[in-house]
C-alpha cells in the first residue's frame, strides 16, 4: 500500500498532454492553447481618444479658462481630415484617431461648449499625452500575446479575435468511459428492490468528468462477472480515459482487478494509504488510462478529485493540475484514529479575513448526502495524532 503523495506522482507522471489539434477559436473556450500566438497588428492601431472630449495642444491650456475654435467632429471609425493649429481644438469620441498636431485630449466635464458650436471653452489644464492611447502601447506587430499552455477564457477568445486568429491549436479534452459494476446496482429510473441501490456513481462520476471538459459516455451497468467485465472494458478501451467504481476491494465478487490483469494492463498502483478510498487501482492499457475506483460514493467521489482530476487537467494541457489547497483554522477537534490520509467532507469559510474549516456531519462512505453540505475536503494527516480547535489545517476546495 502507497501512500497519498506518492499515488498522485504515480498518477501526474504516468500521463501526457493529448495531441493539439485545430479548432475555430471560439470551439477553444476551456480548453489550453497548444501554441504560442502572436499579434498580427500594433494596438491601438492609431493614436486614439481614450475620452469623450477634445483634441488640443496641451500648450493652448496653459492658462485656463481659454477659447478655442471647434475645426471638426471626429467620430470613432473616421479619420481625421483637419490638423489642429494653436488656438484649435478637434471634438473627438472616445475610440477616435486623434487629429495630427493634437497631442491631448480634454474631457467633456472639463469644457464648456460656446454658441455657436464652433467654439469651446476648456476649464483645465491638460497635460501633453493626457487621455490618448497611443498606438501599439496594448501589443505591437510580432508581438507574443498568449503563450503555449494558457488556459482559454473569455479574455483570451478576444485576444483571439483582435489579432486576427480565427483558428488555433488546442490541446483537446479526452475523451471518458464510465462503467458503474455490481449486482446490486439499478438505474435511475427504476425503483430499487430490497437488496438494491440506484447507480449514483455512473452519474457523480460523469458531472465530475464533464464539469472539466471531458467528453464523457456512460457506458452502462455491468454484473459481477469476469465475462461482462471484461466486455465493457473491451468498449471502454477505445476511451482516452476508462473509470470504473466497484469491485476492486477484496470480496469473491470484487473482479475488476483480475480482469484488468487478464487483459494485460500495466498496473501502477492498486491500494492507497487513504480514507475513503483505499481499494483504487490506476493503471494503462495501450493509450487508454484505466481508474478502478472503490464503490461507496464519497470514497469514488474523493479519489475522482485526488487522482482522475489532474490526470484530466494534465492532458488538456494545463500546469495548474490540482485542486486549490488553503490553510484554515480549525473550528472543531479533530481526534485521528487510523493512519491513513483522510479526506473529511467540510464546510470552509471566511470571515474579517480569516479563513475556518469544520468538518460536516457525516457518517462515513456512503454517505454521499454529506457531501452537498460540503464545499471543500478537509485533509486529517496520518502522520498527526489530534488536532485542536484553532489549529491550521490544510482544506482542498471544491468548485462552488
Amino acid at each position: 500500500m502507497i501512500t497519498v503523495d506518492t499515488a498522485i506522482k504515480i498518477v501526474t507522471e504516468a500521463v501526457r498532454p493529448l495531441s493539439p489539434k485545430r479548432v475555430h477559436f471560439e470551439d477553444g473556450l476551456g480548453l489550453c492553447l497548444a501554441q504560442d500566438v502572436q499579434s498580427d497588428i500594433d494596438m491601438p492601431p492609431f493614436n486614439r481618444s481614450a475620452m469623450d472630449g477634445y483634441a488640443v495642444i496641451a500648450e493652448d491650456t496653459a492658462n485656463v479658462p481659454v477659447e478655442l475654435a471647434v475645426i471638426e467632429n471626429i467620430a470613432a471609425g473616421y479619420a481625421p481630415t483637419k490638423r489642429v493649429q494653436r488656438g484649435q481644438a478637434s471634438k473627438i469620441m472616445t475610440g477616435a484617431a486623434t487629429p495630427d498636431g493634437a497631442d491631448a485630449v480634454v474631457k467633456f466635464e472639463e469644457t464648456e461648449s460656446l454658441e455657436p458650436n464652433s467654439r469651446v471653452k476648456i476649464l483645465k489644464t491638460a497635460k501633453k499625452g493626457s487621455n490618448i492611447s497611443n498606438r501599439g502601447e496594448d501589443m505591437r506587430v510580432g508581438q507574443t500575446v498568449l503563450f503555449k499552455g494558457t488556459p482559454i477564457r473569455p479574455q483570451e477568445i478576444g485576444i483571439l479575435a483582435t489579432v486576427g486568429k480565427s483558428d488555433v491549436e488546442v490541446f483537446p479534452a479526452p475523451t471518458v468511459g464510465i462503467i458503474s459494476t455490481g449486482d446490486e446496482l439499478v438505474d435511475v429510473a427504476r425503483k430499487p428492490a430490497h437488496v438494491q441501490i440506484r447507480n449514483s456513481n455512473g452519474y457523480s462520476l460523469s458531472a465530475q468528468a464533464r464539469r472539466l471538459g471531458a467528453d464523457v459516455e456512460l457506458l452502462g451497468i455491468v454484473k459481477d462477472t469476469k465475462k461482462e467485465i471484461f466486455d465493457m472494458i473491451q468498449r471502454g478501451l477505445k476511451k482516452d480515459v476508462l473509470i470504473m467504481s466497484g469491485g476492486v476491494s477484496m470480496g469473491e465478487y470484487d473482479l475488476v482487478g483480475e480482469v484488468m490483469k487478464d487483459i494485460n494492463t500495466r498496473i501502477y498502483f492498486e491500494k492507497v494509504a487513504l480514507r475513503p478510498g483505499k481499494p483504487v487501482i490506476f493503471g494503462r492499457k495501450d493509450d487508454t488510462l484505466i481508474f478502478a475506483l472503490p464503490g461507496n460514493p464519497v470514497a469514488s467521489f474523493v479519489t475522482f478529485e485526488l487522482f482522475i482530476y489532474p490526470a484530466i487537467r494534465k492532458m488538456m494541457g494545463f500546469t495548474a493540475i490540482h485542486r486549490n489547497m488553503m490553510k484554515a483554522s480549525l473550528e472543531t477537534e479533530i481526534i485521528v484514529k487510523r493512519k491513513r490520509r483522510e479526506y473529511r467532507p467540510a464546510l470552509f469559510r471566511t470571515q474579517d479575513n480569516v479563513s475556518y474549516v469544520s468538518p460536516v456531519e457525516w457518517h462515513g462512505s456512503a454517505d454521499l448526502l454529506s457531501t452537498t453540505r460540503a464545499n471543500s475536503l478537509l485533509i486529517v494527516r496520518e502522520d498527526i495524532e489530534k488536532y485542536a480547535v484553532g489549529q491550521l489545517i490544510d482544506v482542498m476546495l471544491l468548485p462552488d
